[in-house]
């Protein structure tokens, strides 16, 4: 008799990816893929995935609800840096393993923040339109760092936050941080000032995000964080739109608390077209596009379907965000 082929249900949008290099790493497990565009409804979403032994999620919330009707699923893999749409402790508590991929496109998002950096320091987008309209001005207007020898805050020192360090020290910024999760050794190694938030939000003059997501992330960028930002400084999130309080955000624009924003995160994607962000001529906006490359985009498949395959096989993913849960699974 044949044995039992695994299913893999990737949920979300695929179109552009070559996913025969997927199926190709799940075969190797004996597993198979199947595509599904990504539901709003849970009650249909279980109604499709319920006989899966793994899921691969680009942005669909897995709930406790679904993992209580999941009695096959090992592993879920999140097709990013980020793994807040995933009930870490519901898949702990029903033996799921839960896989991110944060090493596949740290150069290509610590390139954004550095792109959203120079637009919002130079005032590329205002600078462009108005040559546009035919206007030719060879001064920009307002006040305009010079970037050599003004103050960098980069919350967050992960793979991302390390990379855009350097590329941040390359332009002679003065780079200070903030992870309450870094040890000092680290610190000693980056050789960034290691400063509380309080006093990273005070002095900088422009305001990195890349922390994840979590409880204690949520909102930590408030309407107290933007008090006390100088009004010259500016905000640049490549990370998750909710870790800012958008509508406080919002506010210190519209007041001059802040002199502008680069965002490729916002708290809810796509925005409404009533959002007051799309109007402002001092934030430049980019699509949660910071991954995106050529080559970061043709090695995602390949590595989606070998960590999952690593799971089915009885061994350890490259990351595996629920320690944990490895008391079950005794991956090796």
């Amino acid at each position: 008799m044949e044995n039992k082929r695994l299913k893999v249900y990737y949920i979300g949008q695929y179109e552009g990816l070559d996913m025969s290099k997927t199926e190709s790493a799940l075969n190797k497990a004996s597993a198979e893929l199947f595509l599904l565009d990504h539901l709003d409804d849970e009650t249909e979403l279980i109604s499709k995935i319920k006989d899966a032994d793994a899921l691969i999620s680009v942005y669909t919330p897995i709930t406790r609800n679904i993992f209580s009707n999941l009695k096959n699923c090992k592993a879920v893999l999140r097709t990013g840096v980020g793994f807040d749409v995933v009930d870490i402790e519901a898949a702990t508590e029903f033996g799921v393993a839960v896989i991110n991929v944060p090493d596949m496109w740290t150069q290509e998002v610590a390139n954004q923040a550095l792109t959203l950096l120079l637009a919002c320091n130079r005032k590329l987008i205002i600078g462009d339109s108005v040559i546009r309209t035919g206007e030719w001005n060879d001064k920009i207007p307002g006040n305009v760092g010079p970037l050599y020898g003004e103050t960098m805050g980069i919350i967050g020192l992960g793979n991302i936050g390390s990379a855009f360090a350097k590329r941040a020290a390359a332009l002679d910024l003065n780079i200070i941080g903030y992870d309450p999760y870094l040890s000092e050794k680290v610190w000693k190694q980056l050789n960034i000032k290691k400063v509380s938030l309080v006093d990273l939000i005070t002095e900088s003059d422009y305001v990195s995000i890349n922390c994840p997501l979590n409880e204690e992330t949520h909102h930590m960028i408030d309407e107290s964080m933007f008090k006390l930002m100088k009004p010259t400084a500016y905000l640049i999130n490549t990370a998750r739109g909710a870790i800012v309080d958008e509508g406080a955000l919002i506010k210190a624009l519209k007041s001059g608390a802040i002199a502008g924003a680069g965002l490729d995160a916002l708290e809810i994607e796509p925005p409404k077209p009533t959002n007051p962000l799309l109007k402002m001529k001092n934030v430049v906006l980019s699509a949660h596009v910071g991954h995106f490359s050529d080559a970061s985009m043709a090695r995602r498949p390949r590595r989606f379907g070998e960590e999952i395959a690593r799971v089915f096989l009885g061994q350890m993913p490259i990351n595996l965000v629920n320690l944990k849960v490895n008391e079950k699974l005794k991956l090796k």
